[in-house]
């Protein structure tokens, strides 16, 4: 297993993508400066979730395929959604990790990435998914948390749905949090159901929820 991205592997994906147009014209459609873009084709940094899905979007592949080079190229619809048994996959995570603290985040992802795909954690496998890699986990994780809805329309039943998750969270825990608080809880919840395809699951959601502090 290798702890981190695969940094040369993805510059010759990014390379294809690209396919000999000039390097400033795909920059400017991706809205990336170019010396950044210039540092991924040279393989001295890999993008965040944020530009992956925007270099995906111009480039029309696959998300996964070009983050990871696993499935197919083609782009597909909702591309930069990810499903509700990957979310399940990261929460499960995040709640790994706050049993783990104690070390750091490669060392993290390693030890769940192997003991996930041996079987040994509770969960078991999740929505048919029997093998994961450490880069799946972490584009998972950066699309869960970091994918950025700013341009994305106010959506009323996502945000009724989020609205009544963090008053039954609070009705289950006794917990009252100041309204900048509340407000901040609110919207994390939207992003992550706007982030995946057909909402995730309440009950997953409130699991993960009640077990942080």
């Amino acid at each position: 297993m290798k702890n981190s991205w695969d940094k040369v592997a993805f510059s010759a994906r990014l390379r294809e993508v690209i396919n000999g147009q000039p390097v400033a014209r795909f920059a400017k459609k991706c809205e990336i400066a170019e010396g950044m873009l210039r540092k991924y084709l040279r393989a001295d940094s890999i993008p965040g979730a944020d530009k992956l899905v925007r270099v995906a979007e111009v480039g029309g592949v696959n998300l996964h395929w070009l983050a990871t080079g696993r499935g197919a190229k083609e782009s597909q619809v909702d591309q930069d959604f990810i499903a509700p048994s990957q979310v399940a996959v990261v929460l499960e995570f995040e709640r790994y990790a706050q049993r783990q603290s104690d070390i750091g985040m490669e060392m993290l992802i390693q030890a769940f990435v192997d003991e996930y795909n041996n079987g040994l954690l509770d969960i078991g496998q999740v929505g048919g998914i029997s093998q994961i890699s450490e880069e799946e986990l972490i584009l998972w994780r950066d699309l869960v948390w970091e994918r950025q809805t700013t341009n994305i329309p106010i959506d009323e039943t996502i945000l009724q749905a989020s609205l009544e998750i963090t008053d039954e969270l609070l009705n289950l825990t006794g917990k009252k949090l100041e309204p900048t608080r509340k407000a901040k809880l609110i919207t994390a919840i939207y992003q992550l159901n706007a982030a995946t395809e057909g909402g995730i699951e309440r009950s997953i959601l409130l699991n993960l929820l009640k077990s942080l502090p």
